[in-house]
């Protein structure tokens, strides 16, 4: 199983605690308020709410580490599900192309889900 290394670092939003001070007199800054979904009329003054960009736990990880990670698999689905349309609407339509479809659409299918669930990666 592949094991994938967090690169976790200290928020520097909330400075590791969790709570966000940034705002005005050490309150909570516009951004964390709105995010802890309070009404507009009592939004002013508010203390102690939790960060929003690290939720609370004062640490985070990186948008770019999120991201890499997430892209790839994403893309397989989307693959995997277009392509199994495609087969689909030709078999559906009786397409004259559809043996050509399938020889392609099975390799490029069976390459994805070779490498998702085989025991090494």
């Amino acid at each position: 199983m592949e094991v994938n290394k967090l690169n976790l670092y200290e928020c520097k939003h909330c400075t590791g605690t969790g709570t966000c001070t940034t705002g005005h007199n050490q309150d909570s800054c516009r951004a964390c308020i709105q995010r802890a979904e309070i009404p507009f009329w009592r939004r002013k003054n508010q203390t102690g709410l939790i960060c929003g960009v690290c939720s609370g736990l004062g640490i985070t990880e990186p948008t770019t580490d999120r991201m890499n990670k997430r892209i790839a698999p994403v893309l397989a689905i989307y693959l995997t599900c277009i392509l199994l349309g495609l087969l689909t609407y030709a078999l559906i339509i009786e397409s004259q192309y559809f043996t050509e479809l399938l020889a392609f659409s099975s390799a490029i299918i069976g390459s994805v889900v070779g490498y998702y669930f085989s025991n090494k990666k």
